[in-house]
């Protein structure tokens, strides 16, 4: 009987609702409304010429509070796995850049990720700690440049969170990462 309760009791915790995004919040956005960032193709685009999207060099940087956090290299860690493993999927070059964003004088997108704010969580935490973990949260500006000279493209505003409403099994930061990803390789490919 000790067992069953105990089974009862684990198969409870990880069924109950747990933090992830709120539909509406998911977002990836220019000026206007907030629209899901796996949905890229219904945002303004950025027009990035055709010369440019055969490579990306992506650059991190945001506000002290981002930078400061003690998970800052971890986070940014995870956004170079995942926009790598994208670039390749696409076919497209990837680099990192430390420091200033700065143009290399060759063709490609030099990608300057200016992180606002941010919340990591990850997927195990979620299964094991439920709710308790808190909800994941992205809050980032995209400005997409020309790589060669510096010269700006366009620029976009990528918020994700989220919420308890959607289970263990939610948009945790691995996930929120991904949708940013998908929608800046969406805007390259564009230029094709």
């Amino acid at each position: 009987m000790k067992k069953f309760t105990l089974t009862a009791l684990a198969a409870a915790v990880l069924l109950s609702g747990c933090a992830t995004s709120q539909p509406e919040k998911d977002s990836a956005q220019t000026t206007g409304p907030a629209v899901p960032a796996a949905s890229a193709s219904t945002q303004k685009a950025v027009p990035v010429p055709a010369a440019s999207s055969r490579k990306l060099v992506l650059n991190m940087s945001g506000a002290k509070t981002s930078v400061e956090a003690r998970d800052w290299s971890g986070f940014k860690e995870e956004w170079r796995a995942v926009f790598e493993e994208h670039a390749k999927e696409a076919g497209i070059a990837f680099a990192m850049q430390e420091g200033e964003p700065r143009p290399l004088g060759e063709a490609g997108t030099l990608l300057a990720v200016h992180v606002n704010d941010y919340r990591m969580v990850g997927i195990g935490s979620r299964i094991f700690f439920g709710v308790m973990t808190g909800n994941a949260y992205v809050d980032a500006r995209v400005r997409f440049t020309d790589l060669s000279t510096g010269k700006s493209f366009g620029e976009q505003d990528y918020n994700t969170s989220s919420s308890a409403w959607h289970g263990i099994f939610a948009k945790m930061t691995p996930q929120q990462v991904d949708a940013i990803a998908t929608g800046v390789f969406h805007e390259l490919k564009r230029a094709h």
